[in-house]
């Protein structure tokens, strides 16, 4: 049965901003997407004191300067969501597949010590649907977030044993978000409520990597904040109203800094060992806010007391043969979203991760592909901000499949 509890009219484009900033949350810390490349992926993305392919444009710059002669790789990432939530006035479900590109280039050009490259993956982008009816109608229905990013890099090797990098980040993000709209209490017609938002902005990524000896290096990496100011059309339709917009809004999103550094070991020519401590400083997003002309979605602010998060990932891999390598991992991270705030948008919890994955390589090509199985705690939520709505027990678990191909030119 509908509650007859009542939303503001403002809270529609409140809902739109709040929905935006946590619409790709599903592998990270709070709403990033963490795995961009197979062969990381594979070892739980505990890849940034070896980023020894041309995907080290993300992991770390630095490592770029490992590579001979000219590198391409491109693949892709489909998430498999399995999201439950019981509620008190209902039970709703997400199971939207998503796919997510990436790809990486980079070369010398004839020149020593230096490389440059050219990354283009989707740092923030997966696919929810939490169906047209039910308990969380009003909340969420369906909706997409994407963050384009698009990466110039240049590592230069200052020595044998130390190399600095930096990748230029060009953010473009897009989102879109539809849900229901309550016009009056029961047996009132619900409403619908659309927003459609883009912006672009710009980031570094500096990172250091240090061959202590032929066993042991270490990496380390930064990625600087930036802010999405996403703008687009807003309108509210429903029988017996008249439209309210389209009206033009601009939802402030602030993507915070994050740094991490690993350490990695070949205790034998044949295996590679490494730990990668990262953090992520949500807790400088504290609320989020949004303007319009229109009165009607103009003003709003949404509270989310985010906390910093922490993940911790271990990953090794294993030379078979000269041609064929055997990778796995285990990641654990911490959630940004307490529970006074919480959402259906981001049903947030602390994380497991558990990764394994495979690899054939040429001295030409080589193919990655890798499994992910993300295990997030169950939450129990009461009188979170948007209670009664989402009172009651989320479950979510998810399923990753990735596969990279490379090609040495």
């Amino acid at each position: 049965m509908r509650s007859t509890r009542l939303l503001p009219s403002h809270w529609s484009a409140a809902a739109a901003c709040l929905a935006l900033a946590m619409a790709a949350r599903s592998f990270g810390g709070a709403f990033e997407v963490l795995q961009q490349s197979a062969r990381a992926s594979g070892q739980a993305e505990a890849f940034a004191a070896q980023a020894d392919d041309a995907s080290a444009i993300w992991y770390n710059p630095a490592g770029l300067t490992q590579l001979e002669g000219t590198n391409v790789s491109a693949g892709g990432y489909i998430v498999l969501p399995d999201e439950h939530f019981k509620g008190v006035e209902g039970d709703a479900s997400n199971h939207q597949v998503s796919l997510l590109p990436h790809f990486y280039g980079e070369s010398d050009f004839g020149l020593e010590n230096i490389r440059f490259g050219l990354g283009v993956n989707n740092v923030f982008g997966l696919r929810e649907t939490w169906g047209t009816t039910g308990p969380l109608e009003t909340q969420f229905q369906r909706g997409h977030l994407y963050v384009i990013n698009i990466e110039p890099t240049v590592a230069y090797k200052f020595s044998d044993n130390f190399s600095a990098g930096v990748g230029f980040n060009v953010y473009y993000g897009s989102a879109d978000l539809e849900r229901k709209q309550p016009l009056g209490p029961p047996p009132i017609p619900l409403g619908s409520f659309r927003f459609h938002g883009t912006d672009a902005s710009i980031g570094a990524s500096p990172a250091v990597m240090w061959k202590i000896d032929a066993q042991n290096t270490i990496g380390a990496f930064y990625h600087s904040p930036f802010t999405l100011n996403l703008t687009g059309p807003a309108d509210v339709t429903g029988h017996g109203i008249p439209t309210i917009g389209p009206s033009r809004v601009t939802a402030g999103i602030h993507i915070p800094q994050g740094a991490g550094i690993g350490y990695a070991i070949h205790p034998i020519p044949a295996l590679k060992l490494e730990a990668d401590i990262v953090w992520s400083n949500w807790a400088a997003l504290q609320q989020i806010s949004f303007k319009s002309a229109s009165p009607a979605f103009n003003g709003s602010k949404i509270p989310t007391a985010y906390h910093d998060t922490w993940s911790f990932r271990f990953g090794t891999q294993y030379d078979l043969t000269q041609n064929w390598s055997i990778r796995g991992g285990y990641a654990y991270g911490t959630s940004a979203a307490p529970q006074a705030t919480f959402s259906p948008i981001v049903p947030d919890s602390n994380y497991h991760l558990f990764s394994a994955g495979i690899g054939y390589s040429t001295d030409r090509w080589s193919i990655d592909a890798a499994y992910l199985f993300i295990f997030r705690e169950t939450r129990n939520i009461i009188d979170s901000v948007n209670a009664p709505f989402v009172d009651g027990k989320w479950n979510t678990n998810m399923q990753g499949f990735m596969v990279t191909l490379g090609v040495k030119l």
